[in-house]
């Protein structure tokens, strides 16, 4: 079983290393298996990862000009001091995985990829992005026929509306992606899934499960013990949100196409912990086991701010949302503090040390309100 990892796997994840991407890796390793990685998958993510990180830098100086009004005499500030690191994506994965084989992408022909934009064939959306989704897509197959691949592939992305269809909660690939691969005649089994969170759960944990004869943890003990790390966690997640998580946790596009990036998060949670689940656990390295959970946080209060004018623009949309209780006005600083009140399910994974027993690094996969 091989793995093809697309872009988006690695949005937020830039030096893969939450508990998924571990147990992943963990069995590419133990099984000899090799991770399908596309050369332009490489280039978009240290791209997009660029990009933000110079977004940040941009923020800290404008922050820096606004201290130095506060200030008697000039701030000493300079990108260089932040020590950030020239960050390379092959590099990253080729000190975690043994085996990596390389997707080019530069023998797909032009014509071929102009011809699928001018009829909207998927993944093409008509935008910059489609044409790279294209690229990705067809030198995948290309590599499949090229090395006559047989056995199962597994194919990664969170693009549901350009590569998937979902029927009855079953994912499949789009009629056009699907015809790709008949006129390919690829011979692999390609299986599609939407986050590394369903793969593990799905596929890995079957294979490398621990068995409850073990005693590896005890899963009703645990449980219980769980609640400071999962409200600490869950506050952290929520409080660094972006406007598209915030738009899809709130059901809306109001942040993610009419708003620009909040100013601040405070997020406070007075009702604790409810019904906490633990669906899987299974080995990795060492001390370490992966477990995956669920849990519902009650009575947490959200206090985001935006700008007053934006405000004062949207505010019967604004008000109009379900979770909203209440605005308060800084006239002085012209910022909105928007205040939302509401109770989240989530489906989450971390891991877990047995020896110290120890919780870290959770991940959230799926929220909903």
């Amino acid at each position: 079983m091989k793995i093809f990892l697309d872009t988006n796997v690695f949005y937020n994840n830039w030096f893969a290393n939450n508990p998924n991407f571990k147990l992943m890796f963990h069995y590419l390793n133990n099984e000899n298996e090799d991770l399908l990685l596309s050369e332009l998958v490489v280039k978009e993510v240290e791209n997009i990862r660029n990009r933000e990180l110079e977004e940040s830098v941009l923020e800290i100086e404008r922050l820096v000009k606004k201290m130095e009004k506060l200030n008697s005499k000039k701030i000493k500030f300079s990108p260089d001091d932040l020590g950030v690191d020239i960050y390379d994506l092959n590099e990253i994965l080729s000190n975690k995985v043994d085996w990596i084989d390389s997707i080019n992408y530069e023998s797909i022909s032009q014509s071929l990829v102009v011809n699928r934009a001018l009829k909207a064939t998927k993944p093409f959306t008509g935008q910059e992005k489609g044409y790279r989704d294209t690229l990705i897509w067809l030198s995948f197959l290309e590599y499949l026929k090229e090395k006559d691949i047989n056995g199962e592939i597994i194919f990664i992305t969170n693009n549901k509306s350009d590569f998937f269809e979902v029927k009855k909660k079953k994912i499949r690939f789009h009629p056009d992606l699907q015809k790709d691969i008949d006129e390919y005649e690829i011979k692999a089994k390609i299986t599609p899934y939407l986050n590394l969170y369903d793969f593990v759960n799905d596929k890995i944990d079957k294979i490398d499960k621990i068995d409850k004869d073990d005693h590896a943890i005890d899963k009703l003990a645990l449980i219980n013990e769980l609640d400071d790390f999962f409200i600490d966690e869950t506050d952290d997640y929520l409080e660094g949100m972006k406007n598209s998580q915030l738009s899809e946790l709130f059901s809306t596009n109001l942040f993610s196409d009419r708003l620009t990036d909040v100013l601040d998060i405070d997020v406070v949670n007075w009702d604790g912990v409810e019904d906490p689940e633990i669906h899987s656990v299974s080995k990795l390295s060492g001390d370490d086991v992966y477990i995956s959970c669920y849990y519902e946080m009650r009575g947490i209060n959200m206090t985001i701010s935006i700008d007053e004018v934006e405000y004062n623009q949207h505010m019967e949309e604004i008000e109009s949302l379900h979770e909203f209780i209440e605005v308060e006005i800084d006239k002085i600083n012209g910022i909105a503090k928007l205040l939302f009140g509401f109770r989240i399910n989530i489906n989450a994974s971390f891991i877990y040390d047995i020896k110290d027993e120890a919780p870290r690094e959770l991940s959230v996969e799926y929220f909903n309100l």
